[in-house]
């Protein structure tokens, strides 16, 4: 993946902080991905990964990329970053409905299903998919959000 890059505080916490943060990171990131080389296609990737303690500034704090796949790691533009992300094993749940709700879907993906699936969280990278069916503003809007998981 390639795309831009910020720290924030998860949905889940009381301190949450990802409405404030992820969107003006969009607004940065979605006028200019196009001029990133190497991209598979035009959907777009939110790739949200765990921060080792030492280096956050909160305990719920998440590092959370807003890119493209991309078939190379080469030619980075400024301002931007690259990371590989393992192939895993996901369990995918689809969001439908606006964006702002999307924490109902995360309660549901980690509060109910989760606990009761045969699953545990990796605790690698978790997703979320904006392809062609996400369409802001309407009522149909729907993403996916992919958490990393493997066998208990």
């Amino acid at each position: 993946f390639i795309g831009m890059q910020e720290r924030f505080i998860h949905a889940r916490s009381p301190e949450a902080n990802n409405m404030k943060v992820l969107g003006p990171l969009w607004g940065r990131f979605l006028p200019v991905y196009q001029r990133i080389p190497n991209r598979v296609n035009e959907h777009c990737y939110g790739v949200i990964e765990k921060r080792p303690e030492a280096e956050r500034q909160h305990p719920d704090e998440l590092l959370y990329i807003a890119g493209v796949e991309a078939t190379s790691a080469d030619d980075v533009p400024d301002t931007m970053v690259a990371r590989v992300v393992p192939s895993l094993t996901y369990a995918v749940f689809t969001h439908v409905g606006p964006i702002e709700n999307i924490l109902r879907t995360i309660n549901a993906a980690y509060e109910d299903w989760l606990p009761n699936s045969e699953y545990e969280h990796s605790g690698i990278a978790d997703i979320e998919l904006y392809d062609e069916r996400f369409r802001p503003g309407t009522p149909e809007c729907t993403m996916e959000y992919w958490i990393s998981v493997e066998k208990k």
